[in-house]
């Protein structure tokens, strides 16, 4: 076990630094950009997020594949990739399998570097990554029949000993570094430095081709009556079903990602440049934040196009807030979430903060709801990450049994879209979302998934139309 100090330099951030001016310099494998929507060019997301951060060079990297041994495999492989040493700056890049179950193998990681103390930020280091749909549904025991085209690792996450972290709300930068001793972290810090003063790497133009959706309007209403079936018989209350658009795709993700976040300001953006592929998402939605004992998880549910001017953005609004519809949908995937925190947490802690809070983005008018709680003792973000992955608002009610309906409905397995990216610290805090509004490059193609959630009365006109909505942010970054 290492024990670890955290070191910490800071300044004022210049009128032309952001942290795409950052992560201009420092991109390469596994860098990653964890970008709030209140730091896009003025433009603020409806929900306002502290803090941006950016993580590369990674000491190492954890991933886990599920075994090719057909469609109902559930044994996960895990590889741990060593690129160099914590303590130094030796590239290593040597490799090892490690038997266990992946997520213990993950939680493990964290216990051989140990970290006391306060920290100026939420992320000063610790790992940062993803976790696909397919590896949520491996964990609530659903066995995916679905056709995987794409082949995603489960998981990816990159442990990095140095961040840059920007403070929107102070107009400040942090540079930090975990290390034994002050030389060590000295000598971080002065190569983080050195990192900015580096050539921005070219951009290749690319090619961009049409997106296509992998179901037809006419097959999409199929979809939605096979549901309503589904939901006459009792096995479910709500399902949340999605169309998948993909295209032949050479750009550079980098630039699409700062499209996206332009366009499409949100409060838990995130860029990921893995070797093999890139994601790139503009999601509004919280899946967990862990603070101490405390948890949260915020859910969304209820959506309706922006207007064209601010007289018809308050109609819109006023139209969401008085549907019964809009209302009962949030409701129930917001009880589905408190059941799931009731489960690592203190009884009687679990409550609803917020209730049909209106966010507003570039394309369309969201409600949510907040849900909070505290741990029950002995209980951490592993236990709490179990208890609500993925998400209730893009599966479904009740959980389980809406992701079976769902892996017979849809055409392919979902890989990254609705699964959840962001940071672990070294305390066992963490800032996860949902990737919703999240485009995956990979092998020459992107891929952009949509969907919403459908009950008795749903409209499948209108909710074919909302799943276009939602993709059009999506469907104009690709321009």
């Amino acid at each position: 076990m290492k024990y670890v100090k955290l070191f910490f330099e800071k300044r004022k951030l210049a009128k032309d630094e952001n942290p795409a001016s950052f992560f201009d310099h420092v991109r390469g494998d596994y860098a990653f950009l964890l970008q709030s929507g209140g730091d896009f060019a003025g433009k603020k997301s409806g929900l306002s997020e502290r803090y941006s951060y950016i993580g590369y060079d990674p000491y190492m990297v954890c991933s886990s594949m599920r075994e090719a041994s057909g469609a109902g495999s559930t044994k996960g492989v895990t590889q741990l990739l060593k690129r160099r040493d914590f303590l130094d700056f030796e590239k290593k890049n040597t490799g090892q399998i490690v038997e266990g179950e992946p997520l213990d193998v993950l939680q493990n990681i964290f216990k051989f570097i140990h970290y006391h103390g306060a920290a100026p930020v939420p992320f000063f280091g610790g790992a940062a990554g993803y976790f696909s749909y397919d590896f949520g549904a491996n964990l609530m025991e659903v066995e995916q029949k679905v056709f995987d085209d794409v082949v995603l690792p489960d998981f990816v996450f990159a442990f990095v000993d140095k961040v840059f972290a920007f403070d929107h709300q102070e107009n400040e930068l942090y540079f930090l570094a975990l290390a034994e001793t002050d030389l060590q972290a000295r000598k971080k810090i002065e190569t983080m430095k050195e990192d900015l003063q580096k050539p921005v790497r070219p951009r290749s133009v690319g090619e961009m081709g049409a997106l296509k959706s992998n179901v037809s309007f006419a097959q999409y209403q199929e979809k939605i009556a096979a549901v309503k079936q589904y939901l006459k018989d009792g096995e479910t209350y709500q399902v949340n079903f999605s169309q998948r658009f993909a295209a032949d795709c050479t750009v550079d993700g980098w630039k699409i990602y700062q499209k996206l976040s332009s366009l499409n300001p949100s409060p838990f953006s995130c860029y990921f440049e893995f070797p093999e592929f890139k994601i790139m998402s503009s999601s509004p939605e919280l899946l967990l934040r862990k603070r101490g004992t405390k948890v949260e998880t915020w859910p969304i549910k209820g959506t309706v196009a922006r207007g064209k001017n601010a007289e018809e953005d308050a109609a819109h609004e006023a139209e969401l807030l008085a549907s019964e519809k809009e209302k009962a949908e949030l409701a129930m995937i917001t009880d589905l979430e408190r059941n799931d925190l009731g489960k690592v947490c203190e009884a009687g802690s679990v409550k609803v903060t917020d209730f049909q809070k209106i966010e507003k983005y570039s394309h369309v008018i969201h409600t949510i709801a907040k849900v909070e709680g505290k741990l029950a003792y002995g209980k951490d973000f592993w236990d709490a990450l179990r208890a609500v992955f993925p998400g209730g608002s893009i599966t479904g009610c009740p959980k389980k049994r809406t992701m079976q309906i769902i892996d017979g409905l849809e055409d392919f397995k979902r890989g990254i879209y609705t699964g959840s990216a962001g940071f672990v610290n070294l305390l066992g805090d963490s800032d996860l979302n949902i990737l919703i509004r999240t485009i995956l490059q990979k092998n020459g193609k992107i891929y952009a998934q949509v969907g919403g959630g459908i009950v008795a009365d749903s409209d499948p006109t209108k909710e074919y139309e909302e799943t276009l909505m939602k993709a059009e942010a999506l469907n104009e970054a690709l321009k």
